[in-house]
């Protein structure tokens, strides 16, 4: 009774608001919310009461409805779904967030507390769980001008929950964070070359060629996929850095923090800028890029390494991967102007001659 009684309420506020003086067409709408993401952890039977600050940045009022549902993540991208299937309460966490007021109207510019109570239940299952309030506005059409695109900001809290138990034994992150792939984009490398060496190699008896990387420039970007096989959420960041065979570092990126939830494995986004060269320097920007692209001959080494959610050192994880660059084109044009330059040396060095042994005219 009491929510069809708000709900009533809802629809003569809207109408007068759309024939009073308040009421007047926008663009868009905007809201802001604080906290964006709510991290607790809960033992089984435990409860919290918390509140989300809500603001009203628009010149309108916005009536607005909160809906509580799950979320998961896509594998790889880390995109965000919603689950709004209904379950056992045990494992149905939407069903533990309750917001005090779901429907309320902000008017321009207003800043209200909306309260919020998490009620673990005593027979939940120990893991990660991961709910979102979303604070959708209720607008008819004539909030909008017409013929105009219409922005109706719909924003979420999200809500990390970690439910543990006494009994739960600790596992080391270590065993629980796994670098599925870790590399040289395939579109980066020669493979047909890298397939033809390896083959020749393990022909040789005693010998394997293992995982051969050859680039022809020195690579842009690195392929690297975690996957979190533990009961709960991690929060991952790190640092690739590039060493030349002499030990020099002539690359360097940072892997921004990412949460990565449980069972999902996540793709990480590594590209690698463009370094200077002290030997290069002295050129103009666009040639010094280039040279040091099609320059860089040798064997490398790329060190990746992690932080698992910001601990100390023993919750580090390091990996290396080697590669070899092969500008061959670039190593080819030398070739070439080279032996033009060996065939054409009597006459190059008869026109130095002649140049040397000129005499200016009186």
């Amino acid at each position: 009774m009491y929510g069809k009684l708000l709900k009533l309420i809802f629809i003569v506020t809207i109408l007068f608001l759309g024939t009073g003086r308040a009421y007047a067409q926008v663009d868009s709408l905007g809201l802001a919310v604080s906290p964006q993401i709510f991290e607790l952890d809960f033992f089984l039977g435990e409860s919290t009461t918390r509140k989300i600050k809500i603001r009203n940045t628009s010149e309108v009022a916005i009536p607005i409805n909160v809906i509580v549902t799950n979320f998961s993540a896509v594998e790889d991208s880390g995109e965000m779904f919603f689950d709004e299937s209904a379950g056992d309460i045990s494992i149905d966490s939407s069903q533990w967030l309750k917001i005090e007021t779901p429907n309320f109207i902000l008017d321009p510019g207003e800043k209200k507390d909306v309260h919020f109570s998490i009620n673990v239940p005593e027979n939940a299952e120990p893991g990660g769980y991961y709910v979102v309030a979303l604070f959708e506005p209720q607008l008819p059409s004539f909030y909008f001008k017409e013929n105009q695109p219409r922005s109706i900001p719909v924003v979420g809290v999200l809500f990390l929950l970690s439910v543990k138990t006494l009994s739960l034994e600790p596992v080391e992150v270590a065993e629980q964070i796994e670098i599925v792939e870790f590399g040289i984009p395939k579109e980066q490398r020669m493979q047909n070359l890298e397939r033809a060496l390896a083959s020749i190699i393990d022909a040789v008896p005693l010998v394997s060629a293992g995982d051969i990387s050859l680039v022809e420039k020195a690579p842009s970007s690195f392929v690297l996929r975690i996957k979190n096989s533990d009961i709960f959420h991690h929060k991952l960041k790190g640092r690739l850095a590039v060493y030349d065979a002499f030990g020099n570092k002539v690359g360097e990126t940072e892997i921004r923090r990412t949460t990565i939830l449980p069972g999902k494995t996540r793709r990480f986004p590594v590209e690698l800028p463009a370094q200077e060269s002290a030997r290069f320097r002295w050129l103009p920007a666009a040639v010094s890029d280039f040279l040091v692209q099609n320059t860089s001959l040798g064997k490398y080494k790329a060190e990746l390494t992690l932080e698992v959610d910001n601990s100390n050192e023993e919750r580090r994880i390091s990996v290396l991967t080697d590669f070899w660059s092969i500008p061959w084109k670039t190593i080819l044009v030398l070739l070439l102007l080279t032996i033009c330059l060996f065939l054409m040396r009597k006459r190059i060095l008869a026109a130095i001659k002649a140049l040397l042994n000129m005499q200016p005219k009186a």
